[in-house]
């Protein structure tokens, strides 16, 4: 059977006809019974080959979120607003079949989520790095007694795809010290599994087709936002150099779409918040070439 699914179609329906034309003397019975043979035969090795690659495959990876508290020793009293507070919870690969490359991930992984501590402490244990976010606040509090205010932060991670070869997840940080409001941030990492690195947007179109992908992308954004399509930019508060739409490196791989994040600040004012754009595969469907990352994924 697994040589018969092995053989081209043409060749399949070769052997099919030779046999029927052949002029070898069999019984009626075995003839009948060798045909059935090749016709559910023939029905399992098309559906096969129709079905081959057509959708995306799971992978063996497995991984685990790892979690990290710590807090002042005024948030034990009463009242625990006028204390700190620190989260940092992330996903490591936990078992893969490629040692380095998990290794490689989980190194990446593991820098993001330390970066930017505040106190500037520089090390790769995230007991010292949140103790630095702790002592900073007992300093800021010692030298401002009457302040009377409250800092939290919390970086959180999740895989958002984790099928062929792409590994994608989302670092969000959100925090307060001190200032008119707290501060939000979204990150996006894809990685390619096969080498451990970072997959950058030509790995998914084509350079020749980013022109493309960012007129489908300006004609998504535009749609988000209630924009006509000859509404200037600059005008409606966006800050794109030149007054022209881009697509920014800050981009997720789902199984069924690429996500777009412009984080406050980026290209408008905070007032107006965040903006993510999601550009359906169904949509770029054109611009995926065959050795796209994503190609599986398109249907």
């Amino acid at each position: 059977m697994y040589l018969l699914l092995s053989i081209s179609s043409q060749c399949y329906l070769f052997l099919l006809w030779f046999f029927v034309k052949s002029s070898i003397k069999v019984s009626t019975t075995v003839k009948i019974i060798t045909l059935k043979i090749f016709f559910l035969l023939g029905i399992v090795f098309f559906i096969s080959c129709g079905n081959k690659n057509d959708t995306p495959q799971e992978n063996n990876l497995k991984y685990e979120l790892v979690k990290y508290e710590k807090q002042s020793e005024e948030c034990d009293s009463l009242r625990d607003d006028n204390c700190a507070k620190i989260k940092i919870e992330f996903p490591q690969i936990s078992s893969f079949e490629n040692e380095i490359v998990k290794e490689k991930i989980n190194k990446s992984i593991a820098e993001l989520f330390s970066q930017d501590i505040l106190g500037g402490t520089e090390s790769a244990d995230f007991e010292i790095l949140m103790k630095g976010f702790i002592d900073e606040y007992e300093s800021f509090t010692n030298e401002f007694p009457d302040a009377f205010q409250s800092w939290f932060m919390e970086k959180t991670g999740d895989v958002k795809l984790n099928k062929e070869n792409i590994f994608s997840i989302d670092y969000l940080e959100y925090s307060y010290t001190g200032g008119a409001h707290p501060n939000t941030i979204v990150q996006f990492k894809n990685y390619n599994l096969s080498t451990g690195e970072e997959i950058k947007l030509d790995e998914i179109i084509s350079s020749s087709m980013q022109s493309e992908l960012t007129k489908i992308g300006e004609a998504e954004f535009r749609k988000l936002k209630e924009l006509t399509t000859e509404a200037d930019l600059g005008q409606a508060g966006f800050w794109f150099e030149n007054n022209e739409f881009y697509l920014n490196d800050n981009f997720l791989i789902t199984d069924s779409s690429l996500v777009f994040y412009y984080n406050n600040y980026e290209i408008t004012a905070y007032a107006f918040g965040p903006t993510e754009i999601s550009i359906p595969f169904s949509k770029i469907k054109s611009l995926v070439e065959e050795k796209s990352l994503i190609k599986h994924f398109i249907k």
